[in-house]
């Protein structure tokens, strides 16, 4: 190794003038790897060592295995998802090695190439006539197109030119096989097509199996089409007359044998399945068709216009298909059409009832109008009325429907003549209208369906965890009307002692003013906390009863049947302390005060109870808006019954009634309460012994007037012979 050098110093002079040196920033070069050998020379001459060092340094770092690896990483991993003319921009701006530059430029003509032959295959495809596509013209152009993106990257070329070599090649096979494709596909269709059609035209399917084979050997002989592919043909024919639920077609075409068996046999399950396609076919079709002609048979027998021919049909269509057209089937067809000519004669004697209706209303309108503002409406109508029709026919008014009617006219009557009277705003003016129309059912003890409706809407719908709404506010305000003005009906639509709870307790809010939605909100909580509430103690529930029994029994208000005296007390009493600590236990229950209790209960027993000889009868729920007007029916059914054997001999001053609960069901007993016969009779039948009773003595009282010398005058006879039963005086039921 050569010795250092010496360096000699030098001394400087800080005496010495100073000579001003102007700064240069020099450009920066990037370095020639061919200067480099005379860089390292001329720095021999100053230290061999450092040359050395700083030679071998370089050679590191152009030829370290791991910097080139991690520049080609970095450059693959920029240059993924894009595409040629990117790749392009990436290796024309990167400082990359000429290694990672061949690199990139190999990736690039690799896409290039799949873009191009991507573009050339896409237009193949859409080329009207791909037979005849220049496929040379179509690579020149791509090739011409790619080019300006490679600028001097001959990898990037030889790669692009590489993978497309095959192309040419490629596409002229592909035209080669559409051609032939698209001939044997000509030709399988010529062939299908003659197929179907000789087969069509042999309705007998020997004759369809024969003409079949003939065509085969023809087709083998003269267009060379081989066994084997007509069998495919046939196969496909197989499957389509399963589809079209030909079972004759698919059987004959499965037993052809085109020199490898029968085809069924080489088919397997898939001839079976098309047999069993073709059969499912079928049965569609004749359902089909048959839901078709039962819509039309159904049509025509619900009008009642099924002809004789769609019977024959219809028959005939059963007997071929039974399975599908049961014979119940055919005799509801059958069946509807008598339903549809019985209704059609119902219907034109409902037409007749309703005129009839209209006649009966127009010709009694003044005995009705009258008999409804007594409240006698109900013993007015009897029975049901019978009168005859311009065309000579008899027609029946049903009882029920003459009071409905008369009720809603002379109701709505009312209510228009209240509305007309009334001072005041339109509420006002509604509020009295309403009440006028209320008034004239509960004359006659019947409730408006309209005004129960909404009651009963109130107590159905009602819950605690709601917010009371318009409609139930509105519903509630007329349960209230219907409990103020008709007491004694209003639990013809209250069914329980929790619903009668919330029933008084709106009617007492409604008393004290308070607001309507928090009155409902109120005897919603009466009603929920009814079986909760503790009783009422002993001693101020006996008091509260002792006072009602006491006001009923010595008041002289005048009001009616519980003014009897002491002597008339016996059973009765207890009868009536029953019925009174009932009412007193239900309405504390139901979240009145003790101290309000006896005069509720009072007033309750009043608008519900009646007596009749003795006995206190609880008519509470039944169609009588005042019990004391059903003394009468009693009386009279009283006066039938001694006329029965049962009852002969015995003194009618000793009979009275009680009620069996709270049904509609009644019994004989004694005086002192006792039974001392066995019988039992309804409501509607003591009514109807009533009605009787009644009709009997006024025709004998207008008979005996007529007997004594009065005139008789056109309005006598019709009371005396009437030309329907229509008979003024008493109340009763409305429905039959």
């Amino acid at each position: 190794m050569a010795d250092k050098p010496t360096l000699t110093p030098i001394w400087l002079d800080p005496k010495g003038p100073a000579t001003p040196r102007p700064m240069v920033q020099t450009a920066r070069l990037e370095p020639d790897p061919n200067k480099i050998p005379n860089l390292l020379s001329e720095l021999g001459k100053l230290n061999p060592a450092l040359v050395e060092q700083f030679g071998q340094s370089i050679f590191n770092q152009r030829h370290d295995p791991q910097a080139q690896a991690d520049e080609a990483a970095r450059a693959s991993f920029e240059a993924m998802g894009k595409d040629s003319a990117a790749l392009g921009d990436q290796i024309k701006n990167g400082a990359y090695s000429p290694k990672t530059v061949q690199a990139l430029g190999a990736r690039q003509g690799l896409v290039a190439a799949n873009e191009a032959q991507d573009a050339i295959v896409k237009a193949y495809g859409e080329s009207p006539d791909p037979a005849n596509f220049d496929q040379n013209a179509a690579i020149a152009s791509a090739r011409d197109q790619f080019k300006q993106r490679f600028g001097n990257n001959a990898t990037a070329m030889r790669y692009f030119e590489q993978s497309l070599a095959d192309l040419p090649s490629k596409l002229q096979s592909a035209k080669t096989k559409t051609a032939t494709d698209n001939f044997v596909q000509q030709r399988d269709m010529t062939l299908s097509g003659a197929f179907d059609a000789a087969m069509s035209q042999s309705k007998d399917p020997k004759a369809m199996g024969a003409v079949v084979r003939q065509m085969v050997k023809e087709n083998t002989d003269f267009i060379h089409a081989s066994p084997t592919e007509q069998a495919k043909l046939l196969q496909g024919l197989i499957m389509k007359a399963g589809d079209n639920g030909d079972v004759d077609r698919v059987n004959v075409l499965g037993d052809i044998d085109l020199g490898s068996g029968p085809l069924k046999n080489a088919m397997g399950q898939v001839f079976q399945n098309a047999q069993q396609r073709a059969v499912n076919v079928t049965e569609g079709k004749v359902k089909e068709d048959f839901q078709t002609k039962l819509f039309g048979w159904m049509q025509s027998a619900q009008t009642g216009s099924l002809t004789e021919d769609q019977k024959k049909e219809a028959q005939a269509f059963s007997d071929a298909h039974p399975k599908v057209f049961t014979a119940a089937g055919l005799n509801s067809i059958f069946n509807t059409q008598a339903a549809a000519l019985k209704s059609q004669a119902n219907s034109l004697a409902e037409e007749q009832r309703a005129n009839a209706k209209d006649i009966v209303l127009a010709q009694h309108s003044t005995e009705l109008a009258d008999a409804t503002q007594k409240g006698s409406l109900k013993s007015a109508v009897g029975s049901d009325v019978e009168i005859k029709l311009a065309n000579g026919k008899k027609a029946t008014v049903p009882r029920k429907e003459v009071i409905a009617s008369t009720l809603k006219a002379n109701a709505e009557v009312a209510r228009q003549n209240a509305m007309a009277s009334t001072t005041g705003d339109d509420a006002t003016r509604q509020e009295a209208g309403t009440d006028a129309y209320l008034d004239i059912y509960t004359r006659n003890d019947e409730l408006p369906d309209d005004l129960a409706d909404a009651a009963k809407g109130v107590l159905s719908s009602s819950r605690a965890d709601d917010e009371p709404t318009p409609t139930q506010i509105s519903q509630a305000h007329e349960l209230v009307r219907i409990a103020t003005k008709a007491p004694g009906l209003i639990d013809t639509i209250v069914k329980s002692d929790k619903d009668r709870a919330f029933v008084d307790s709106l009617t007492a809010s409604a008393q004290a003013k308070l607001d309507p939605k928090a009155a409902l909100k109120r005897a919603i909580a009466d009603r929920d906390n009814y079986d909760a509430t503790a009783p009422l103690d002993r001693k101020t529930e006996a008091e509260a009863v002792d006072t009602v029994v006491k006001n009923l029994t010595t008041g002289n208000d005048g009001w009616g049947p519980f003014n009897w005296g002491a002597s008339t007390f016996g059973a009765n009493e207890s009868q009536l302390k029953a019925l009174a600590m009932r009412t007193v236990r239900q309405l504390y229950r139901g979240g009145r005060s003790a101290d309000e209790v006896a005069d509720i209960a009072e007033k309750r027993l009043k608008a519900n109870v009646t007596n009749f000889n003795g006995q206190s009868i609880d008519m509470t729920g039944l169609p009588i808006s005042k019990p004391e007007t059903a003394v009468p029916m009693f009386e009279a059914a009283r006066k039938k019954i001694i006329e029965t054997p049962t009852f002969k001999g015995v003194d009618p001053k000793t009979l009275s009634f009680q009620r069996v609960g709270s049904t509609d069901r009644f019994v004989v007993v004694s005086t002192d309460g006792i039974l001392t016969h066995t019988m039992s009779t309804n409501f509607q039948q003591l009514f109807l012994m009533y009605k009787d009773v009644h009709e009997e003595e006024e025709k004998n009282k207008k008979a005996s007037a007529l007997a004594a010398g009065v005139q008789r005058t056109v309005n006598q006879d019709r009371m005396v012979n009437p030309p329907q039963p229509l008979n003024l005086g008493g109340f009763g039921p409305s429905h039959d």
